[in-house]
């Protein structure tokens, strides 16, 4: 539609359409044979030449050799039907015939019983010839058309429904999610040994989960060198007493007897939890898990604060926490007691956070 000659190859054209197309080269065929041969779907060998095949390689590999052929020929398919006024199926002889099965030969056979044969004057000035001459296929397309048969009438639609013609109601609001990690309220004051200022009193926190994190899944005897190594490290800029205060701390909470359950090889580290209860949807990390057969031990570091004297004093905020997780994880092991307790690193020292605690904190079912 652009009074341009576009050159591309079959794969190409597909899906396109042009009033003239001529195949210049179809006195080819594919000649490249497979260099792996599949038995099946599974199997695949590699016969260093076909001198070695067996039967069953030969038959695998002459089927092959047919699937290539028959895409070969479907492409012709594709070349002659991008044609919407005219198509020229062109072709040059060498010193070799053309195979059998190029399209030329393919599209002269199919065509040959019902073409006409026509002298053509450019063809007889290229061969010196003047009986050179073509086949061609010609519909003059001159009948009129057949009339479509009158159909039956087109049923009524029936009309559309009130809510069509409608707007829809405003979306309820979706619960904000509650982080029991990140309370609302207040937390008790902070207790850093690292130093004074505010921009350090976080740290200590974090490298010290990072290393109850990953601690526990090296050898005993690794420990140490790893944890002083990870401390050691130009970014976390801690004095030399820091760092042997946090590898002491954080040894000292692994290898507590207390704590076994929650380093063993049951125990997960930093499980990402989520749930909704009632019209809340807490969405939280448990810094360990240990998952047993008749129930569930849930337990948070407090690493930056003075533990309580018991457990009734612990913060409301932490409790808080704890009963959001409990709720979620009852919901998920059902048949299991889920019991939580802190593990408060300054000690170390393990509590025990009783149901009757915890029940006063949970989140409403319907809410």
């Amino acid at each position: 539609g652009r009074d341009q000659v576009r050159v591309m190859t079959v794969h190409g054209a597909k899906g396109l359409e042009a009033p003239i197309v001529i195949l210049p080269d179809t006195l080819q065929v594919p000649t490249k044979a497979p260099m792996l041969v599949w038995l099946d779907a599974d199997a695949m060998i590699w016969p260093p030449r076909r001198a070695l095949h067996d039967p069953v390689t030969e038959a695998a590999y002459l089927a092959q050799i047919e699937r290539r052929d028959r895409e070969h020929r479907r492409l012709l398919y594709v070349a002659m039907t991008r044609a919407a006024d005219r198509l020229y199926v062109c072709g040059w002889e060498t010193m070799k015939a053309a195979p059998e099965g190029c399209w030329y030969n393919l599209v002269r056979a199919g065509i040959a019983e019902i073409a006409e044969t026509v002298p053509d004057p450019w063809l007889a000035r290229q061969l010196d010839d003047p009986a050179a001459a073509v086949l061609r296929l010609s519909c003059t397309q001159d009948a009129p058309p057949t009339a479509e048969p009158e159909g039956e009438a087109e049923p009524e639609l029936p009309g559309l429904p009130p809510y069509a013609l409608t707007l829809p109601p405003a979306e309820p609001a979706p619960p904000r999610p509650l982080a029991p990690s990140r309370p609302e309220a207040d937390e008790p004051p902070v207790r850093s040994p690292i130093g004074d200022d505010d921009g350090r009193r976080f740290r200590r926190g974090l490298l010290m989960h990072r290393l109850l994190q990953t601690l526990p899944a090296l050898p005993a005897e690794a420990r140490r060198a790893a944890a002083e190594s990870f401390l050691a490290r130009p970014v976390h800029g801690l004095d030399p007493a820091a760092r042997a205060g946090l590898a002491e701390e954080a040894l000292a909470v692994i290898g507590e007897p207390a704590l076994g359950a929650l380093f063993g090889p049951d125990s997960r580290a930093e499980v990402p939890v989520i749930g909704r209860i009632g019209a809340t949807v807490v969405s939280g990390q448990i810094d360990r898990l240990v998952v047993g057969k008749g129930s569930v031990l849930i337990a948070d570091y407090k690493t930056q604060r003075r533990p309580p004297e018991t457990a009734a004093e612990t913060p409301a905020a932490y409790l808080r926490q704890m009963a959001a997780y409990r709720a979620v994880l009852r919901r998920i092991y059902t048949d299991r007691k889920v019991r939580c307790a802190l593990v408060w690193t300054d000690g170390p020292r393990l509590m025990a956070l009783p149901d009757a605690l915890l029940d006063a904190h949970e989140p409403a079912p319907d809410a």
